[in-house]
């Protein structure tokens, strides 16, 4: 191997030991934020198609159950694997609007390409 390659071999390794603390305490953070959430749903994306207002998306899934997303700035390939997240509302909550479908008195995030975003299901 020449010598310049060995160089660009070893500053490559350097630069990746680096960089990964720094993708594990981002990992961490935004782990941090699934505090609660159970994975319900695991599927590939379908279709995406926007949303009526701005930033928001609606993911269909391989499965046929459908999410309005807010703020999904790329759509998702197809076949894109989704883990559908659910944490219920708080007792209080949920016993002050009983009458609610029970879809609407828990809270939704799907991860897609290792991305968490907020989501609510479409009827």
């Amino acid at each position: 191997m020449p010598r310049s390659s060995a160089y660009l071999v070893v500053f490559a390794f350097a630069v990746s030991l680096l960089c990964a603390p720094a993708f594990g305490r981002d990992a961490a953070r935004d782990l941090r934020k699934m505090k609660g959430f159970t994975i319900i749903d695991a599927a590939a994306v379908k279709k995406v198609a926007k949303g009526d207002a701005a930033g928001k998306k609606t993911v269909l899934l391989d499965n046929g159950v459908a999410f309005e997303v807010d703020f999904l700035l790329l759509d998702p390939l197809p076949l894109t694997d989704v883990i559908v997240f659910a944490k219920p509302f708080p007792k209080e909550l949920r016993e002050k609007f009983k009458n609610l479908p029970e879809q609407l008195l828990y809270e939704y995030k799907l991860l897609i390409d290792n991305e968490a975003y907020d989501a609510r299901p479409v009827r």
